[in-house]
């Protein structure tokens, strides 16, 4: 018996074959549960008997059925079978772990979301690491990155899906417009002391519009005093009066002493995007891409947005996501 031969003998079409017509009894009733016709079923049942070397089967008062010294064999076929069975419940379920890549401040905004999918697939383990670069999903074994940029090379392994709209805008602390009062000077945007995000990373294979923003679009030319590649050390910097700072605005109501710099400035929209390596087919790939387009539902966390700009917006608008 060749190599080949051997390996043929494993496939689980001619395992399936033989279980069904061992419980069966009959080729006809055991093919109609298989889903194939009657002939396809007596060929599998001829390819495994010659790999075998022998008969397995024989016909009896209740029809075709194991041969008497064949128990172990079915033995070892219906071990199989409940193994091909784990394996789909286990990819159904989800179970191993989760390698998701996001920016620090939406890493806290995605919280309620990552602790809610865990409750739901206590099998799956996440493993939540914070971007300050754009990951390369294959090459770092990244499963899901989130991100305010959107891809551009046509990678055909990658599925990506746009999550909403974010809001960016020029932000001062209460604190350091307030000292700028006592001294007597003019808030002159163009002279304002800025905390910069650190962008010193490749992103030219991205629409990042957060990337291409000047200080110039909000009216700032001031000094970069202090550059971060972390927003939330930029947003307790500018919350604690050090300068001005351009942030996301679902992340500035999170700080109770910021404020939009003027009433005048309405801000940019960017966009958040979801790259994936999934085909989100299973229940809980889909469950986790819905979970993750529905931010809205993280509105319901235990603080309310407050209303830093006159409208009752949190900053975020949530994209329509395809079921």
């Amino acid at each position: 018996m060749t190599q080949n031969n051997d390996a043929a003998v494993t496939q689980w079409d001619l395992i399936r074959a033989f279980l069904a017509l061992e419980r069966h009894g009959e080729y006809a009733v055991a093919a109609e549960m298989e889903g194939i016709d009657d002939s396809t079923l007596r060929r599998r049942i001829r390819t495994l008997e010659q790999h075998m070397g022998r008969t397995l089967f024989v016909r009896g008062v209740r029809g075709w059925c194991a041969a008497s010294d064949q128990h172990e064999l079915v033995q070892a076929a219906l071990k199989m079978e409940e193994a091909s069975h784990a394996f789909s419940r286990i990819r159904q379920q989800g179970a191993g772990v989760i390698r998701i890549s996001v920016l620090d401040a939406f890493a806290q905004r995605f919280s309620q979301v990552f602790g809610l999918f865990r409750e739901k697939y206590p099998c799956l383990v996440l493993n939540i690491t914070t971007e300050t670069h754009f990951v390369d999903l294959e090459k770092d074994q990244v499963d899901i990155a989130i991100r305010l940029a959107r891809p551009m090379q046509a990678v055909s392994a990658l599925r990506i899906r746009k999550l909403g709209e974010v809001r960016v805008n020029a932000y001062a602390s209460g604190i350091f417009l307030q000292q700028l009062a006592a001294s007597g000077e003019m808030l002159k945007l163009e002279t304002l002391q800025q905390l910069g995000m650190n962008l010193r990373f490749s992103h030219s294979d991205h629409n990042f519009i957060y990337g291409k923003l000047e200080p110039a679009d909000f009216g700032l030319h001031g000094e970069v005093v202090t550059w971060s590649d972390s927003f939330l050390v930029l947003a307790r910097m500018c919350e604690l009066g050090f300068g001005v700072a351009i942030l996301p605005a679902i992340l500035a109501q999170d700080y109770q002493g910021l404020q939009p710099l003027s009433p005048d400035l309405t801000g940019v929209t960017t966009e958040m995007w979801m790259i994936s390596r999934f085909d989100l087919r299973a229940a809980w790939q889909r469950d986790l891409a819905a979970m993750l387009g529905s931010v809205a539902k993280i509105v319901k966390l235990e603080h309310a947005w407050r209303r830093l700009d006159g409208r009752n917006d949190d900053g975020f608008q949530v994209a329509p996501f395809p079921g």
